[in-house]
């Protein structure tokens, strides 16, 4: 039996296509079908409806999970640069007037040792940080058994006791002292000597041994690892 075309149906009359003995025709409002002559009658299913909100959803949470994601980034970037540009300033500002260590004249009850009369005396301009015009190497200066040395003169009297600039000191890595000063007249105090070089602050090192003479220091000193690393004075 032939069905009629519902009222619902109507607005697919000129887009359903239906068979006919000599050829295709488009179906008015008052024509019937069979089911068997429908050729394609579109359906609208629920679930598609219903993807649309859900793609919307999807596309503003990813929008704000972006914005979010920047505005995070963008204070740790900045942080970064601050941090990165800290670390530079501290490693490249490197004073050359280190603190000058007060000499003790409190005198033990014994005398004082005997290398405070049997020392070789340095006085040597060139080994003060302020002097930068040439570069020279203290394997001539020292051998490689050590000895006691006093420095005087203009170019210092006591071993720098903070780090100093590369290229200081009439030497390319200038060498400075890491350890502490004897207190008392009489004693005696071992450290290092720590060279700047290559950007490191202690790049080389070479142990040594500090007397407290009663009104100055000297020191017991070998020649450094290599050439070119001289010890600085203050």
């Amino acid at each position: 039996m032939a069905a009629k075309i519902q009222p619902y149906q109507q607005y697919l009359r000129n887009k359903v296509r239906a068979k006919s003995p000599s050829n295709e025709k488009i179906l008015s409002g008052n024509d019937t079908i069979t089911q068997s002559d429908v050729i394609w009658m579109p359906t609208y299913s629920k679930s598609k409806i219903l993807q649309w909100p859900a793609i919307l959803w999807i596309g503003l949470g990813t929008l704000v999970f972006l914005s979010l994601s920047i505005a995070a980034v963008i204070p740790i970037v900045v942080l970064t640069n601050k941090i990165q540009a800290n670390d530079t300033t501290n490693t490249t500002s490197i004073s050359t007037i280190c603190p000058t260590t007060a000499i003790t004249t409190t005198v033990t009850s014994s005398s004082l040792p005997d290398q405070c009369s049997n020392y070789i005396t340095i006085t040597d301009s060139t080994r003060s940080p302020d002097y930068s015009a040439s570069s020279s190497c203290d394997n001539a200066t020292f051998s490689t058994s050590s000895a006691w040395f006093r420095f005087t003169g203009s170019g210092g009297t006591l071993l720098a006791s903070c780090p100093i600039e590369e290229y200081r000191c009439g030497t390319d890595f200038p060498g400075w002292y890491s350890g502490i000063y004897p207190s008392l007249a009489g004693a005696v105090t071992s450290g290092f000597v720590c060279y700047n070089a290559y950007g490191n602050l202690c790049y080389f090192t070479n142990w040594i041994l500090i007397t407290n003479c009663n009104g100055f220091y000297i020191y017991y000193l070998t020649q450094p690892l290599e050439c070119n690393l001289r010890y600085c004075t203050i």
